[in-house]
């Protein structure tokens, strides 16, 4: 093959990728369009006139409700969320939702609020989260912001945050100066010696109040700090039965700072892996506790993956299984959209890498299965183009 023909097929090659990566980019034009033709201020009755899907389980239909509400369609996520509380009525999650989605957003949020800008990886969700106290208000977000398709977001496109008392004291630790100015500590004035005579006790009755304190000492005093280092031990023995009652008795101290709650992490998981197989609905409320921790440090997929192992071990516990499903959409979709970018950038290796990513959080990825098989193939013909 010749210079210009290997040339001429790599340029088409690329052509090729470009285009589909150009054809991926307007089928969600296409898509977004169609959504926000069909949510313009949706009408009660017209909420109403939707379906639940037949035959789903409830794991299925709070699935479909969230991705029916990601992508903007309110009237069937609301046929969904209906069917779903038929189903489990004690669900706050699926309520949330409800209201969400049938409340006005002047009603549901304060009017005043401030700014902030899109960076990557951040969505509505996590932006929720962040400031709202609950990934499930980005519908309730989006519609504040007058977003009818919360997964259609762009970087740096600028976002309103209602000033809720919650986003307020986020916003100000944010605002605040970390680096605190001590001022210094006066200098001790000097005291006279005739009051340092004046004040001095009689030895024997100072003597007389030693014996009496030795005779009857105090319990030592129970302390946040003794606790954390006392279940900072017991981790460490692998003790995690009275690791966990530690964790417990700091609760009254008020909210951990990262380093007990990364303590409460280990005897959490420690205690639930013990526990699987013996008492799996045990199991399952410490893997549930642990992944909420990692929710407060940041840890989306940590805390994806502790839900799980709640979920699988109790298909009971709702509150587990909810958690992981709305994480499972937001992680997927967030490394959706990474995928998507470097696909376009021509960047194969990295796109491929993420949609892996994808499909190990959720396997029945529709989307990330296509462009990850369409990426391999394209990497396929270029390098064999190149060799030639």
């Amino acid at each position: 093959m010749s210079y210009m023909e290997s040339k001429s097929k790599l340029a088409a090659v690329i052509g090729c990728l470009v285009l589909m990566g150009c054809g991926a980019v307007g089928e969600k034009s296409a898509q977004s369009d169609s959504v926000n033709t069909n949510n313009k201020s949706k009408t009660t009755q017209e909420l109403i006139n939707y379906t639940a899907e037949a035959g789903l389980t409830a794991k299925q239909r709070f699935t479909k409700a969230l991705e029916k509400l990601e992508n903007g369609e309110e009237g069937q996520a609301l046929a969904e969320l209906n069917a779903y509380l038929e189903a489990v009525p004690r669900s706050n999650s699926a309520k949330n939702l409800v209201e969400q989605i049938t409340t006005e957003s002047t009603q549901y949020f304060p009017a005043d609020f401030f700014t902030v800008d899109l960076t990557s990886g951040v969505s509505l969700s996590t932006l929720a989260k962040r400031y709202l106290g609950s990934a499930l208000k980005f519908y309730a977000l989006a519609k504040y912001n007058d977003i009818s398709n919360p997964s259609r977001v762009d970087i740096g496109q600028q976002i309103k945050i209602p000033l809720t008392q919650l986003a307020k004291t986020i916003r100000k630790k944010e605002q605040s100066i970390t680096a605190e100015v001590v001022a210094p500590e006066a200098p001790l004035a000097e005291t006279p010696e005739a009051d340092v005579v004046a004040d001095t006790p009689d030895v024997a009755e100072t003597v007389k109040e030693a014996e009496v304190e030795i005779a009857a000492p105090k319990a030592p005093e129970i302390t946040a700090s003794s606790l954390i280092d006392e279940l900072e031990s017991l981790n460490s023995k692998g003790s995690f039965s009275a690791a966990t009652e530690k964790v417990e008795a700091l609760k009254s101290f008020g909210e951990f700072d990262k380093k007990t709650r990364n303590l409460a992490l280990t005897a959490y998981i420690g205690r639930a892996k013990e526990l699987t197989d013996t008492d799996n609905k045990s199991a399952a409320n410490y893997y549930a506790d642990a992944g909420q921790l990692n929710l407060i440090n940041g840890e989306s997929l940590a805390a994806f993956k502790n839900f799980k192992l709640a979920t699988n071990l109790d298909q009971d516990n709702l509150q587990a299984m909810e958690d992981m499903l709305i994480l499972q959409k937001d992680i997927a979709d967030k490394f959706h959209r990474e995928a998507s970018s470097a696909f376009r950038r021509q960047e194969l290796d990295i796109a491929i890498a993420k949609w892996d990513q994808v499909l190990e959080v959720n396997p029945d990825h529709s989307s990330a299965s296509l462009y990850r098989a369409q990426a391999i193939e394209l990497k396929a013909r270029l390098d064999k183009i190149k060799k030639n």
